[in-house]
């Protein structure tokens, strides 16, 4: 089950890496641009958490990159939507989905990433 989770996690990575699309265009508006680059760090910092944990030295330092970085995913979200100060409905829901891959990386995070670093460790 904490390999079906952490290669889930890290397919819905890798497409929140290619939602960055718009970044890669001919001309892109600066909002797509500052935009696409938020979206590219987040989730390109969350595959090298996935993929490779130990680029964040210790143990320590990899939990608490992984906190921020599965707390920002929702949170870039909720910024997102408040462009018109209202939330609607469809923003709403995508807010819920961003919260869903924020927890679905932190448990690839506890289940399958630390689990193998401290297996390794001992």
């Amino acid at each position: 089950m904490n390999r079906v989770l952490w290669g889930l996690a890290i397919a819905v990575d890798f497409l929140g890496i290619l939602s960055a699309g718009p970044l890669f265009a001919s001309d892109p508006p600066p909002a797509s641009t500052a935009w696409g680059i938020v979206v590219l760090v987040i989730f390109g910092g969350l595959l090298v958490l996935l993929l490779k944990p130990q680029v964040f030295g210790t143990l320590h330092r990899m939990v608490t990159a992984a906190k921020v970085l599965c707390i920002a995913v929702p949170a870039s979200a909720l910024i997102g939507s408040l462009d018109s100060g209202t939330i609607s409905g469809l923003e709403a829901s995508a807010i819920v989905v961003a919260v869903l891959v924020g927890w679905l990386n932190w448990a690839a995070v506890q289940r399958h990433v630390v689990h193998e670093l401290t297996k390794a460790a001992s």
